[in-house]
């Protein structure tokens, strides 16, 4: 039996449906019995229970426009050709034609806005390192990328303490034209002291981000959901363009942005892009409740995702969202090959690549905090840093009592569950990752283009195998993901 998915006309969902998974006894069956959250007589329970209602998984390949989007000492491995390749368009669109035909959904491009001198206090690790260094901007790639694939999905990262709304809202509706609706935006708020010293009046603090960047997302709603008209073209014979009455203002004016409109660009096939966050510190994953259709997270073990996962659908209940009208996305770090030993062989030759020192550097950079000040054996859960909290809940979310040191030593490849095997054995894993609640996965590859390939070669097959990953119809990455190419009724932005 087939799930049932809404048609491409379709902006809304029904009051019942069955799903059912048939073939492995791993596989559950679930009904559903509303499927808008906002009625009030749902449960806990009930919402709980309507935990996977697809039976496919997306997987996005992570990526930078850096010489290693995951290790950052990869350089020193000769297969690793994103090393040179990085500035190079030729490399990344037939990378992005590879993950095409390999399989994956989409290409999710991470992106930073400074040189970090958090680590000692001085910019020089960073530059040692090559700590996500030298890095060019993803935004621009996506046009090139959109004309070599035909479906796969474009998502790059794009910060909402250090764009304009206006401007920003104006990029991204460009390059959801030019790709054909296949554009996801992963929203950050930034944390990096000089990130906000070099492109912003000044340092926001944490939670102050997040009510900046949720005003944000409110102008930008307006400006790709209601300044056009669907029906704003004319091109009529007595010479009017477009029909004024079509297009309005918008007349924003709230505690950080004052935006008139309207908006520049015509309604693109999205309207607005898929949107994408990666928040899991408390704020950080209300916002995420309130917004996002796709949530990328980290996490060590599976566990971890389990209590996160918990806590984004108690998020979603509250905020009045259906869990089918969002996605969750744990990443993971597969190393696969056809016998275990060419897999385990190959994870430690990463490990042997890397430099104790380059993961405190990442780690103090990304939360903002200087970890070179402490004790290797520190205790990790006792010191409160201000940047990226999602990179220090990976840790705490786990079973073991982390030190700054071991916690430096595995952020060093990203704090990502490694799942090293053969195909069957990764594909086991993944799919007691689905029962948890995981709709899909964010591939991180410490070697580009081979953690890629060897994902397509090896583990796409077996998913398929077991009816886990299949091609779907659609055009737009919305349609793809969701089945409908607008926002549903319980997003904020979503019309009926």
């Amino acid at each position: 039996m087939t799930e049932w998915r809404p048609g491409p006309d379709s902006h809304s969902w029904p009051s019942t449906a069955r799903f059912v998974f048939a073939g492995s006894p791993t596989r559950r069956t679930w009904e559903l019995h509303a499927a808008h959250v906002g009625a009030t007589h749902r449960t806990r329970e009930s919402y709980t229970a309507a935990r996977r209602t697809y039976r496919v998984f997306d997987l996005f390949a992570y990526c930078n426009c850096s010489h290693s989007p995951t290790v950052e000492d990869a350089w020193r491995l000769p297969e690793h050709e994103q090393a040179d390749g990085y500035t190079d368009v030729a490399f990344w669109t037939a990378l992005a034609r590879r993950l095409e035909r390999g399989g994956f959904t989409g290409i999710f491009f991470a992106d930073a806005y400074n040189v970090a001198n958090n680590y000692a206090d001085s910019v020089a690790p960073t530059v040692r390192h090559g700590e996500q260094l030298p890095e060019n901007d993803p935004l621009p790639l996506l046009s090139a990328l959109a004309a070599a694939t035909d479906r796969l999905g474009l998502v790059a990262t794009a910060s909402t303490s250090l764009y304009p709304p206006y401007l920003l809202a104006k990029k991204l509706s460009t390059i959801d034209d030019l790709s054909d609706g296949r554009l996801g935006w992963n929203v950050v708020t930034s944390a990096g002291q000089l990130e906000f010293e070099n492109a912003a009046d000044g340092y926001v603090p944490h939670d102050e981000r997040y009510d900046r960047a949720d005003e944000f997302l409110r102008v930008c709603y307006a400006l790709w959901e209601e300044s056009w008209d669907d029906d704003w073209a004319v091109r009529d014979a007595q010479g009017t363009y477009a029909d004024p009455d079509a297009v309005s203002f918008i007349d924003h004016d709230g505690d950080s942005f004052t935006v008139p409109g309207p908006h520049m660009t015509a309604p693109t096939p999205q309207r607005t892009p898929v949107l994408f966050q990666a928040g899991q510190s408390d704020r950080g994953r209300q916002f995420a409740a309130d917004h996002a259709e796709a949530l990328f997270s980290f996490h060590l073990s599976r566990d971890g995702f389990v209590s996160y996962a918990d806590s984004v659908e108690t998020r979603l209940l509250d905020a009045g969202r259906s869990r089918d009208s969002v996605r969750l996305y744990p990443a993971v770090t597969p190393y696969v090959a056809p016998d275990r030993e060419t897999a385990r062989r190959f994870h430690e030759r990463v490990l042997d690549a890397i430099d104790p020192e380059t993961g405190l550097v990442r780690l103090s950079n990304h939360l903002n905090h200087d970890y070179a000040q402490y004790d290797h054996d520190a205790p990790l859960a006792d010191i409160d840093p201000e940047g990226i909290r999602g990179a220090l809940q990976a840790f705490l979310d786990d079973d073991g009592e982390w030190t700054v040191g071991e916690a430096g030593r595995r952020y060093a490849r990203y704090p990502t569950a490694e799942l090293i095997g053969t195909p069957s054995e990764v594909a086991d894993e993944l799919e007691r990752w689905g029962e948890a609640g995981a709709d899909g996965f964010v591939i991180t590859a410490p070697v580009v283009p081979r953690t890629f390939d060897d994902v397509a070669r090896y583990l796409v097959p077996e998913l398929r195998e077991r009816d886990l990953l299949a091609d779907r119809g659609g055009t737009t990455l919305r349609e793809q993901l969701f089945g409908a190419p607008r926002l549903p009724p319980d997003h904020p932005a979503g019309s009926e």
